[in-house]
């Protein structure tokens, strides 16, 4: 249409143009970002073996060190006839003071140290602790404390001090990496808090899992609850969920910029535009053809603007975590867009700007070819 080409010749197309572009940029970067990043979260997710492990901890607590767990519970657990294996434990926090390191680390107290780390199919470089003076160590803790078999380690807490052996260095490729395991017998050389942290166990194969934790959650004291454990995928699944959540809470302000925008670009253009309005109208145009021709306008240089921004938002990504690499060489990071993302970015822009200059547009419409707009 020739009244549009006229329209977009304007001097200040283009800075409408590169506004509005540069709003969808902001979100557009931030979603390639983000994808990147779910990406490898799920992959992760993936990578992790999932068992059938349950934990018994108490209602109110916020971690396992703080849990506390009546050792009766733990007997009561193993008469259970659906259940299979039973781990009781107590885990706390201690200090760690070698020759070479002095830091704090998790310390899992656990009533057979071999029967528990072969359930986690570790793989172990030594023997398994059974006396109260013996330690087994996570291949993760040795590598950064520089702990080696028979090395003499001084665990201390608030209460005491004790001094163990490491008699075995193990890997599971789970969170047990990162921490010394100790006989349950050793408990008393660490605290006087004889109470258990959480108690760790499996059911038997072919029982019905949510019947067995209905039954079982009935025979507990009201004062303990029962989770799983080892739910990467819907751990990460919640996270992804969450993060999308907040792009779309942080793009509502965004599009609402454009809708403000649209409407100031709309407004400057009917007030720069007057001759050429008011030549249309006194060769008969009406009022809806009017109003076609400004949304129209505004529709251009939103398409244009999505466009536009999901490239300069997607370089900008890529540019700046190549700068990251250069930098920091072990940090690599590749943004990257979906097809989905680009349409659903050119769909709000376009119905933000749309929404903004439906008000200025609708109000020349209406003006005779006489009427200037205020």
């Amino acid at each position: 249409m020739l009244s549009q080409k006229i329209l977009l010749r304007k001097p200040g197309t283009g800075m409408a143009i590169l506004a509005l572009a540069l709003l969808v940029a902001i979100i557009t970067s931030m979603n390639s970002v983000v994808n990147y990043i779910n990406v490898w979260s799920e992959a992760l997710a993936g990578l992790v073996q999932i068992g059938e492990t349950y934990l018994i901890l108490a209602k109110n607590a916020v971690a396992l060190t703080n849990s506390q767990v009546d050792m009766e519970i733990s007997r009561r657990l193993t008469e259970a006839s659906e259940v299979n294996q039973a781990f009781p434990q107590k885990i706390l926090t201690a200090r760690m003071k070698t020759d070479e390191a002095n830091l704090t680390v998790t310390v899992r107290a656990v009533e057979n140290v071999e029967n528990y780390l072969k359930f986690y199919a570790a793989r172990l470089n030594g023997a398994y602790a059974r006396s109260c003076l013996e330690a087994n160590v996570g291949e993760v803790l040795a590598r950064a404390a520089k702990i080696t078999l028979n090395m003499t380690l001084a665990l201390s807490t608030a209460e005491k001090t004790v001094n163990v052996k490491v008699v075995g260095i193990h890997r599971t490729q789970s969170q047990l990496d990162g921490e010394i395991l100790i006989p349950l017998t050793s408990l008393k050389s660490l605290t006087a808090d004889s109470e258990l942290s959480a108690i760790e166990f499996t059911f038997k194969p072919g029982v019905d899992r949510t019947s067995a934790l209905t039954s079982l959650a009935e025979r507990l004291p009201s004062s303990v609850r029962i989770v799983k454990v080892q739910q990467p995928g819907a751990f990460m699944q919640n996270l992804n969920m969450q993060t999308a959540t907040f792009l779309d809470v942080w793009s509502v302000s965004v599009y609402a910029v454009v809708a403000a925008a649209s409407y100031i670009i709309t407004a400057r253009l009917t007030a720069e535009s007057t001759y050429e309005l008011a030549l249309l109208r006194a060769l008969g145009a009406r009022k809806r053809q009017i109003l076609i021709l400004l949304i129209g306008y505004v529709v251009i240089i939103a398409v244009l603007a999505s466009i536009l921004g999901a490239a300069l938002g997607l370089t900008a990504a890529q540019v700046a975590s190549t700068l990251l690499k250069w930098l920091q060489p072990a940090t690599e990071i590749a943004p990257f867009l979906r097809h989905e993302q680009i349409l659903k970015a050119l769909a709000l822009t376009l119905a933000s700007a749309i929404l903004g200059s439906a008000i200025p547009a609708s109000r020349v419409a209406r003006l005779g070819y006489m009427e200037r707009p205020l």
